[in-house]
């Protein structure tokens, strides 16, 4: 592993104020001390303290709470702080006077474009850092030749799990509705039109650990943090299981696979540093759909954990940060390495760069698991469709912010939405950490905030679901002859998805084949024409190019010079509807070498049963099962008679033999008849593809089927043993009933040349031949009859097969007395 560049960020969302040492210094100032610099806050102007530690990087951070006490807002007219890039502006507001003893001050953030290179410089503050996986370089042909059509959407199923101090502090029930709240903002933020795809975050399980398990080990070293959740999250869901006695909320034994997962700790950890820091997120770039790559670990710091998590994921996804894109940085996007304080994360968009990352990465094979959204699924936790504000009041937000302890500061409602403040038991002083409250906190009679500003209620639409509107009409074919390939759309807005409500299952677009007449003898094959046509050489010569097609890349188009064997890359894909090779049926779509359903639809599963029935359950037909044993005899002894409309017909031989298996049907076509014996490959018989195999002296035939008129299967003899054959196929059940309901036809005769005995031999002893009859046999029902010769065609008519025979000496006679 190693981090990537410095594509880190500095957001202040504040979590540990006792950590970060905040702290007054006398009644005329405020010292912030931030690790590596600190700042003065004095009437009308800000000095820098000098920098007393170096400090270290570290991850996406938590600053302080700003915490301005009334004695010091009285004396501070107009200050301004200058956190890193952020400046904080403050004001009083005019003629107001607050009920902890202290006029009231307007905190207003600015945000700095502009980077300053000194602050830049002595400020090593990385609050987001990404482990990457080291890789070789790839050539770029290879990643276009990786690519993957892209779709309008994307579901990643995700799993969260909640550390066993994250559910003790908030309490389960808490622990629980605080997460789904949290993960319902993380999904709005992925549905924003700015990200070009709707990446849809689903929430396939929730876990609640009521202990942290002996395998999972987190602690403040960030990275084997992650590592051992990544672990540890792999063993537990390759199966799925219970987890012991913790907390499954809307789980289920059947669980579906994992996209992707989040870990939500309030463990304090730092990337590399066993030690605490500002990391509050950490995530493998580009992890997800791998197994021991597709986590992300998130530290609880209260309202901003959704723009972590989501920021995180978004690393997950292949997103970098902004600020590696010189056209994206310095710009305040989701992705950015700055954090903008006190922007609400519904407020947020995703930048140029990040769209265009993350295309590339749902491009990329990598994104596979992606494609397939698991049945299981449905059972995924439902996210609540309520603005998040409407779950929590102003006051239980100031409790995940500082504690149970926690109230919302009344005398600053009026400006509760630009940030919300909070009094601490005990605290003599409002505090705030200058980020605004939750979408949809109320701020006044039937108000509400939203995006920082408190406006009028609107109504919240109803959770509906989306629904597919009936598809558009097909293409034009790809191909004018042969078969090819078309597809047609449809769109998610019959109704569309409303607020917290699922997107229409399935794909938007669909492929289909499309047959056309077939094309022209001689005309060269489709692939074939693609390369006499690519518009380097077609001027010069036609011919000139011929296909060829490379195994792994059977999509992409390779031409062979004439008079060359090295393929040449001309095309980084072939046309639609392109076969993937010479003898397959499988075409090429965008690149990819796609399946056909029994149902014409590319891609899709669709399979015929064992009675030939799309998507059936095979019980429309029955099997025939038959043996066949005859060792007697010389020349073809029918075994049996395959009717019309057979499907999955196989025939094997029990144990190789001398024998030869051989198959004839009324149209005179035929494997092994007429006393030839033929080399295997596939023919043309009764209407089906027929494959003969034969090793050594072992056979086999088989087909697909449907046979369009009865096959007689026969075994050739030549006086050696039989060690019998098996055969077996598959009809429609009806299909007795239907030959009853008929009149009966009669069975096709076949007239065959057989050797059907031997002449007698030539001589009583001493060595002589005998040759075989060759006779006519008519065969009807395997009933073997001789007929006269004039019934079999001249031209088969085998010759005699000859044999020695008598082949003893001959004995003298005795001699004649005289």
């Amino acid at each position: 592993m190693s981090l990537s560049s410095d594509a880190t960020s500095r957001h202040f969302s504040g979590t540990h104020p006792e950590r970060e040492g905040w702290r007054q210094e006398g009644r005329d100032s405020v010292v912030a001390g931030s690790g590596a610099l600190g700042y003065t806050v004095v009437p009308g102007r800000i000095e820098k303290r000098k920098n007393r530690d170096s400090g270290s990087p570290s991850l996406r951070g938590t600053p302080p709470a700003l915490i301005l006490p009334s004695d010091v807002l009285e004396i501070v007219q107009v200050g301004l702080i200058q956190l890193g890039q952020e400046q904080v502006l403050i004001q009083p507001v005019n003629n107001s006077q607050g009920s902890l003893g202290g006029q009231e001050h307007l905190i207003r953030r600015k945000w700095s474009l502009t980077p300053s290179p000194s602050v830049e410089a002595q400020v090593p503050r990385q609050l987001c850092k990404v482990l990457t996986e080291k890789q070789k370089p790839r050539r770029g042909r290879r990643e276009r030749r990786d690519a993957i059509r892209l779709t309008s959407e994307r579901t990643v199923e995700t799993l969260v799990v909640a550390d066993a101090d994250m559910v003790q502090y908030h309490g389960a029930e808490a622990a629980q509705r605080f997460i789904l709240t949290v993960m319902n903002m993380v999904y709005n933020m992925f549905q924003h039109q700015s990200l070009g795809i709707k990446v849809n975050i689903q929430v396939t399980r929730l876990v609640l650990l009521r202990h942290r398990p002996a395998k999972l080990s987190i602690g403040h070293h960030g990275e084997r943090s992650l590592e051992s959740f990544c672990h540890w999250q792999n063993e537990e869901y390759g199966g799925a299981r219970y987890l012991g006695n913790n907390q499954v909320p809307g789980g289920k034994d059947d669980t579906p696979p994992v996209d992707a997962a989040v870990f939500v700790t309030r463990t304090d950890f730092c990337v590399y540093k066993d030690e605490p820091c500002d990391t509050v997120g950490i995530a493998y770039l580009g992890g997800v759909c791998s197994a021991k790559r597709k986590c992300v670990l998130a530290e609880d710091n209260g309202l901003n954990l959704a723009f972590t998590i989501a920021h995180e994921l978004g690393h997950n996804l292949g997103m970098n940060h902004d600020d590696d894109h010189s056209s994206c940085a310095g710009r305040s996007h989701i992705m950015s390495g700055e954090w903008v304080k006190g922007r609400n994360p519904s407020d947020l968009s995703w930048s140029s760069c990040s769209r265009d990352d993350l295309e590339n990465f749902l491009k990329s094979k990598v994104s596979t698991c992606l494609l397939v959204t698991d049945p299981r699924s449905q059972h995924a936790v439902r996210l609540p469709h309520k603005l998040p504000g409407m779950h929590y009041s102003a006051s239980e937000q100031c409790q995940i912010l500082f504690g149970t302890n926690a109230t919302f500061c009344r005398n600053m409602e009026h400006l509760m939405c630009a940030g919300l403040w909070c009094l601490v038991e005990g605290d003599a002083s409002c505090k705030t950490k200058l980020d605004p409250p939750l979408d949809g906190t109320e701020c006044g009679a039937d108000k509400w905030c939203r995006a920082g500003e408190c406006v009028s209620k609107t109504p919240i639409p109803e959770h509906v679901d989306g629904d597919w509107s009936p598809w558009g009409a097909w293409s034009m074919c790809s191909r004018t002859c042969g078969t090819g390939a078309r597809f047609r759309q449809r769109k998610c807005d019959n109704p569309p998805p409303g607020p917290g409500g699922t997107h229409c299952p399935g794909a938007s677009v669909e492929h289909a084949v499309c047959e056309n007449p077939p094309c022209p003898k001689g005309l060269p094959s489709f692939r074939d024409q693609q390369c006499q046509t690519h518009d380097r050489l077609s001027s010069k010569k036609k011919g000139l190019l011929t296909a060829a097609v490379v195994d792994d890349k059977p999509c992409e188009l390779y031409c062979s010079p004439l008079g060359k064997d090295s393929p040449l890359l001309v095309a980084d894909r072939v046309l639609d509807g392109t076969p993937c090779g010479p003898y397959e049926t499988d075409l090429c779509v965008h690149g990819r070498c796609q399946k056909i359903g029994c149902d014409g639809i590319i891609g899709s599963a669709a399979k015929e049963d064992r009675c030939g029935v799309c998507s059936g359950d095979g019980r429309t037909c029955r099997v025939v099962k038959g043996d066949f044993s005859h060792s007697r005899g010389t020349g073809y002894i029918e075994a049996a008679i395959i009717p019309a409309g057979a499907r999955r017909i196989r025939v094997v031989e029990d144990k190789p033999a001398h024998s030869f298996l051989a198959l004839r049907d009324s149209s005179k076509r035929s494997i092994n008849s007429d006393w030839k014996i033929q080399l295997p490959g596939e023919f043309q018989i009764a209407g089906t593809i027929v494959r003969y195999v034969r090793r050594g002296l072992w056979e086999k035939i088989s087909a697909k089927g449907p046979t369009k008129t009865p096959l007689h299967l026969m075994v050739l003899l030549f006086h050696d043993q039989n060690y019998g054959i098996h055969y077996e196929y598959t009809i429609p059940v009806n299909h007795t009933a239907e030959n009853q309901s008929e009149p009966e036809k009669p069975q096709d005769a076949l007239f065959l040349w057989t050797h059907s005995g031997w002449e007698e031999c030539s001589v009583q002893c001493g060595g002589g031949q005998r040759r075989s009859v060759v006779s006519c046999t008519r065969i009807v029902n395997k009933t073997t009859t001789l007929v006269n010769d004039s019934d079999c065609p001249p031209a088969s008519r085998p010759e005699p097969q000859v044999r020695r025979c008598n082949s003893h000496p001959c004995q003298a006679r005795p001699g004649r007395k005289v």
